[in-house]
């Protein structure tokens, strides 16, 4: 049996959720159905596997490492790929922790398997390293284990382009575009709520825009807007929502609609008038372009998910925000308020080429010559 082994040894997929879960079990069952069932996908975790269902169980594979000792899961992992010569691929999910344990495990390994390190951070752009101590010694991870690649997955073009400062001459990077939360009811209205909702949607710490949130929402007062802010993805007890709470509280009203499973994130886009996205490093803008797939217009910092998206679907959809412009925040909200009350997406996003992107980028590492 051919095995693709992607490392989950921060638990990461295996605590994220029914939905993280079974977004990855589609991977495997596709994998299957491409491969005629030559090649099985399985996720290596250190939890135990009775923590898991029965229909999910036979995704994972379990690594346990025999000391709990600083680096024993790289040394474990070593031990795993060795003695297991029908591992042909290993797939990081990050570029840091599971991409540095994959990188150290196959020093010295005589027998080596090739390994597909997945970027999901912008961190080659401009700023990204020097915005804070944990950034910069990740840029230097990266830094070591991009270096030495041969397959790396980005998730947009822009991305991309600003790995190439990372990677050597003989390193393949494939673009590989990450599936969305797409809905499953249509929105119910397009009509403009008469105190316009401006949705944000996910946790928003400082280094996704929190700072600018309440100057974002002082620019469109002073333009004579009647604004509230709705919140999705984040606990009422959340110290992200506290954050946004006492930033905002005293300028615009704020609803949590708290943390919604993907079946009921209708309610969301229901209740918005535009997203807003702060955030100044986004590789990709997988929630700016949800919203843009349920009609709901976006305004972002100019972060290069942001960009290439308005290279996409053009300025009626995507408006681009920089702070210390006056009153931009009003004028873009009534830009979107002038717009026709019901405007179909002028794309259309298909997640089953992006799943079908990401298994031909994995076999492309297998049989690379």
């Amino acid at each position: 049996m051919t095995l693709i082994i992607m490392l989950d040894l921060q638990d990461v997929i295996s605590r994220g959720g029914r939905d993280v879960v079974s977004r990855h079990q589609m991977y495997a069952d596709e994998l299957s159905e491409v491969t005629q069932g030559k090649i099985t996908l399985k996720i290596l975790t250190s939890r135990d596997l009775n923590d898991f269902s029965a229909e999910e169980r036979n995704l994972f594979l379990r690594l346990e490492p025999k000391y709990s000792l600083l680096g024993a899961k790289t040394v474990a992992l070593r031990e795993f790929v060795r003695n297991n010569q029908d591992v042909k691929l290993i797939v990081a999910g990050d570029v840091f922790k599971s991409g540095l344990q994959a990188f150290c495990s196959q020093l010295f390994l005589m027998s080596k398997r090739p390994i597909q390190y997945q970027v999901h951070a912008d961190i080659g752009a401009k700023g990204w390293a020097s915005s804070g101590f944990n950034q910069r010694l990740k840029y230097l991870v990266a830094l070591l284990v991009l270096k030495n690649s041969k397959f790396v997955r980005a998730v947009s073009k822009r991305q991309a382009l600003n790995l190439q400062k990372f990677v050597n001459d003989q390193t393949v990077v494939s673009v590989v575009p990450v599936p969305l939360n797409l809905p499953v009811t249509a929105r119910t209205s397009f009509d403009v709520h008469e105190m316009f909702a401006i949705g944000i949607l996910g946790r928003v710490q400082s280094d996704r825009g929190l700072s600018k949130l309440e100057e974002f929402a002082k620019e469109a007062v002073n333009r004579g807007l009647h604004i509230k802010f709705v919140c999705a993805g984040m606990g009422s007890k959340d110290s992200s929502y506290d954050q946004i709470q006492r930033r905002v509280s005293s300028v615009a009203q704020i609803e949590n609609l708290g943390i919604l499973p993907i079946s009921k994130l209708h309610e969301f886009w229901d209740q918005v008038d535009c997203l807003l996205s702060l955030a100044p490093f986004e590789s990709y803008g997988r929630s700016m372009r949800e919203a843009i797939s349920v009609g709901i217009r976006v305004i972002s910092t100019p972060n290069s998910g942001a960009l290439d998206l308005l290279e996409e679907v053009g300025p009626e959809w995507v408006s681009i925000w920089t702070p210390g412009n006056d009153d931009l925040a009003g004028v873009l909200i009534e830009k979107i308020i002038s717009f026709p009350k019901e405007s179909t997406p002028p794309i259309e996003f298909d997640n089953k080429k992006s799943v079908q992107q990401l298994i031909e980028s994995w076999l492309d590492s297998i049989y690379y010559q």
